[in-house]
């Protein structure tokens, strides 16, 4: 035994000059303090996760018979007492925790003023556009260090589109790479226009061309075409251009350069 343990043993005078250690003893009242708080410490976290879980339970249960078929990405607890936050997609409500109420709409905290529903959208879309491979799109990188990341929904016969794409040179001046997602709703030609863009040797020649107004070479290839569109009427994409920041932040219309720089090192 060692010599901590022998000190932590309440101990007696002995017989023949030594420290007697008594076998059948209790324990310090430290040590039962410490034995009960852990106690109550166990009971009290079983507690929390049963009732979690319970409301978790009820949340879902109610969601099924409103939305049959269609399970929510994420359910979780907020800051606020008795309100989950139920998120489909970036689609977000708040339920109360037996699954009654529901509310739709932005959830402010007064003391931040933050907009905490915006925040959750927020790293949503950041998460979906990081999954999604430069491979897939028409990317412009800067020369030297890439400061920001920008995706932009845009269509080839889109003016606003054509004057954001005019100050192309100011984006990666500034460290911005900037990645197009094809969003051909303007014109019956226009997804023509994107797919033959898609299929070219270089991508970003072909997409200057379409930007001017000049014919873009036909081409045959599978594109994603389908699943750009998909994604950005997901993401309450109604017109062009849009664009995503690499935060998640989605700034609508056509925003001058200037603009659209003071917004990102705004993040």
């Amino acid at each position: 035994m060692s010599p901590l343990n022998r000190s932590l043993r309440p101990r007696v005078e002995g017989g023949r000059g030594g420290d007697t250690l008594l076998s059948h003893s209790n324990p310090p009242v430290d040590e039962t303090i410490m034995r009960l708080s852990r106690n109550i410490l166990i009971l009290l976290l079983a507690f929390l996760a049963t009732a979690s879980l319970s409301a978790n339970e009820a949340i879902e249960k109610r969601i099924a018979e409103v939305v049959p078929g269609l399970s929510p990405d994420s359910i979780r607890a907020m800051d606020m007492d008795g309100v989950f936050e139920v998120r489909y997609g970036t689609d977000i409500f708040y339920v109360s925790e037996d699954g009654r109420f529901l509310l739709q709409g932005s959830l402010i905290d007064l003391e931040s003023r933050e907009n905490l529903t915006e925040k959750t959208r927020r790293g949503v879309r950041s998460e979906m556009f990081s999954d999604i491979p430069d491979a897939e799109l028409t990317v412009y990188v800067p020369d030297g260090e890439v400061r920001h990341i920008v995706n932009v929904f845009t269509d080839p016969n889109c003016p606003f589109c054509r004057r954001q794409h005019e100050e192309m040179t100011a984006y990666l001046d500034a460290g911005v790479k900037v990645r197009y997602f094809m969003f051909p709703v303007l014109g019956r030609e226009s997804p023509t226009v994107m797919n033959n863009i898609w299929c070219s040797d270089s991508r970003t020649d072909a997409m200057d061309r379409a930007k001017s107004g000049l014919p873009v070479a036909q081409g045959d290839c599978a594109t994603p075409l389908e699943e750009h569109l998909t994604l950005g009427r997901e993401l309450g994409v109604t017109g062009t251009p849009a664009t995503v920041s690499d935060s998640g932040q989605l700034i609508s219309g056509y925003r001058p350069v200037v603009e659209m720089l003071q917004l990102l090192e705004a993040e």
